[in-house]
């Protein structure tokens, strides 16, 4: 098994998630919408684990 890197844990809400990337070390928040989620996970394109709880439908574009 290979341990990522970086890790970075999502508290998914409707209509902000919480989040906390190892590799920056400080939390971020940002809006639960598809741009935003773009923008930010273009960050985590290279052995980063990314971790977050199922909630339903609130999850469903961070999954894209």
């Amino acid at each position: 098994m290979i341990i990522p890197a970086r890790c970075v844990g999502i508290d998914v809400s409707k209509q902000h998630l919480d989040i906390f990337d190892d590799g920056l070390g400080v939390p971020e928040r940002i809006a639960n919408a598809p741009q935003a989620i773009t923008q930010i996970a273009a960050r985590w394109r290279c052995n980063v684990l990314v971790v977050f709880e199922a909630t339903g439908v609130y999850d469903l574009e961070l999954r894209e």
